[in-house]
């Protein structure tokens, strides 16, 4: 039997729920860090193999490169997939910043763990319709989605927000 197997998401965290869940969080957002960074990089690496592309002459290994985005892709989903499960959201793909909804003495909350806290910590500007948070996006890359068809990589918007 799994860690997730065993635990049971609450709808509402307290503070010591969330801090109970984040062994198995932890492991999910390491992995998705990991995963994002390998994706940016794949990314990066078929948009170039692109641009050295032309009709007559494609770039060889474009396609083998949009294959190794499209599977990272989807191990990230994977990952998001999993901390929906347990009623996490994943804020920041590159940081690993979650929120994991609330309640203290009655009043919603937030509760704010990012990778590398050692608990999560109380975040009291709480708007559940909100879709961003301190400067954060709560949108899921749209290159983090596999791709199907003869979707291209390149043709879409970039929105992953990418520092490195």
């Amino acid at each position: 039997m799994s860690d997730a197997d065993s635990f049971s998401p609450p709808r509402i965290y307290t503070e010591e729920l969330a801090n109970s869940a984040l062994p198995l969080v932890r492991r999910i957002v390491d992995d998705l860090v990991v995963r994002f960074r390998a994706w940016q990089d794949a990314v990066s690496r078929f948009e170039y193999a692109t641009i050295k592309s032309t009709a007559s002459t494609p770039d060889p290994d474009a396609d083998a490169l949009q294959a190794e985005a499209s599977s990272i892709a989807e191990e990230i989903d994977i990952c998001v997939r999993e901390l929906d499960q347990l009623g996490v959201e994943c804020r920041a793909f590159d940081t690993g910043l979650v929120i994991f909804p609330g309640e203290r003495n009655g009043t919603r909350v937030r509760f704010v763990w990012r990778r590398g806290d050692a608990a999560v910590s109380e975040w009291r500007d709480y708007d559940a319709g909100s879709a961003s948070a301190k400067g954060t996006s709560s949108s899921i890359p749209s290159r983090a989605q596999p791709v199907t068809g003869n979707t291209s990589l390149a043709s879409r918007s970039r929105s992953d927000g990418s520092r490195e």
